[in-house]
C-alpha cells in the first residue's frame, strides 16, 4: 500500500541506512510480514545518510507493500540522521531499528500493546538475538555468550517477564530495538558528537537520549515479545572488530567522561569500564600493557584473553580522545 497523507499517525518506525542497500531489502522483507493490530495506523521512514548505492530504488521496491518513504539526509553520522528521521516522524511513538536485521512479525504488535499497558512510560525496549553467518570460528562460538565477545553481538535480552528500565545493573535497550515516546523523543535529540561518524569513532547516541529522559523524570519497561534478529557477518567475528568495537567505546567513554562528569558510570551498560580518569601517558602504558598481557594470554591460552584484548582497544580510544582534546 502506498503511503498515504493521514491527519493522525500512532507510530513511525525508523531505519537509518548508509550503503547497505542490499542488507536493507532484507529488513525491509521482513517488515512486510509484521502482523499489524487492527486499528493501528503506523509508517515506516528510511534515512538514506547520502549513500551512493541503489538504497532509494530498494525502498521504492516496497512502496506497495509497506506505508513507507525515504528521506535523504545528507551530512553524515547516524545521530544527524535519527535527528532528520525524528523531524519527518508523524507517529506518537517511534520504534527504532537498524539495517542489518531481520524483524520478528510480532515486533510492532508488541510494542503497540505495551504503549497502551503503560501509557506513564516514555522508553520501551526489546530482544536483540544474534545470527551468526557462517562460518563462524570455533573460538567465537564457544566464547559468543561471554562478555565481552557477547557485547560485539548487541545481544539483549532480559527475559520474559515485563520488568522496568533502569541504568542501574546496565537494563536499558540497545539501538537496534528501541522505542520511544515522541513527545520526550523531540525534546531530547540526539547527540552529533556520539555515534557512528566519518568524523569520530564514537557509539551510544541512543544511550545517551535515554538517560536524559530517564533523568528528566520519565520512565520504561521491558518488551519481551518484541525481537530483532541481528545479522553478525563474518568479519564482525573477529579479534580485529573486538578490537575496533571496544576503541569505539573507549573513545565514547572518554567523551562521556568529560560531560558527565558525576554520572558517566551509569552510562556504561555493560560491564564496568577501566578506569579513564588518569593521565594521558599512563593511558598509553595502560594500552601498552594490555597489548603485552593479551599476547601472553594468547600463548598460554587463557580464557581471560579476550577481556584483557578489550581492554587494550578501549585505552587506544581513550588515548584517540585525549589526542584529539
Amino acid at each position: 500500500m502506498k503511503m498515504k497523507e493521514i491527519e493522525k499517525v500512532d507510530v513511525t518506525v525508523i531505519i537509518c541506512t548508509r550503503n547497505r542497500a542490499s542488507q536493507l531489502a532484507s529488513v525491509l522483507d521482513s517488515a512486510c510480514k509484521l502482523i499489524i493490530p487492527a486499528g493501528l495506523v503506523w509508517e515506516f521512514v528510511v534515512v538514506d545518510n547520502g549513500s551512493t548505492d541503489g538504497t532509494a530504488d530498494v525502498v521504492a521496491h516496497y512502496l506497495d507493500l509497506l506505508p513507507i518513504r525515504c528521506v535523504r539526509e545528507d551530512t553524515p553520522g547516524l545521530s544527524n540522521a535519527r535527528n532528520r528521521g525524528v523531524d519527518e516522524a508523524k507517529g506518537d511513538y517511534i520504534c527504532w531499528t537498524d539495517d542489518d536485521v531481520v524483524i520478528d512479525p510480532e515486533w510492532l504488535s508488541a510494542y503497540a500493546a505495551a504503549f497502551k499497558r503503560h501509557p506513564e512510560a516514555a522508553v520501551f525496549g526489546g530482544r536483540v538475538l544474534p545470527f551468526l553467518v557462517k562460518p563462524t570460528p570455533a573460538w567465537f562460538e564457544k566464547a559468543r555468550y561471554d562478555w565481552p565477545i557477547v557485547s560485539l553481538q548487541a545481544y539483549r535480552d532480559f527475559g520474559d517477564d515485563i520488568v522496568p528500565l533502569t541504568f542501574k545493573g546496565g537494563k536499558t535497550p540497545y539501538g537496534a530495538n528501541f522505542a520511544l515516546r515522541a513527545t520526550e523523543q523531540k525534546r531530547h535529540r540526539y547527540n552529533p558528537e556520539l555515534g557512528v561518524s566519518p568524523l569520530h569513532k564514537r557509539v551510544g547516541e541512543e544511550s545517551d537520549v535515554i538517560y536524559r529522559i530517564f533523568k528528566d523524570g520519565g520512565s520504561g519497561w521491558w518488551v519481551p515479545g518484541s525481537k530483532v534478529n541481528h545479522i553478525i557477518p563474518t568479519k564482525r567475528q573477529t579479534l580485529s572488530y573486538l578490537f575496533d568495537y571496544s576503541y569505539l567505546v573507549g573513545e565514547t567513554f572518554a567523551y562521556l567522561r568529560d560531560n558527565y562528569p558525576a554520572d558517566n558510570h551509569l552510562l556504561a551498560t555493560g560491564s564496568p569500564p577501566p578506569d579513564y580518569n588518569i593521565g594521558k601517558l599512563l593511558l598509553y602504558w595502560r594500552a601498552l600493557h594490555r597489548g603485552v598481557k593479551f599476547i601472553l594470554a594468547t600463548i598460554l591460552k587463557k580464557k581471560s584473553r579476550f577481556s584483557i584484548f578489550r581492554d587494550f582497544g578501549f585505552y587506544a580510544g581513550a588515548v584517540s580522545y585525549r589526542r584529539q582534546k
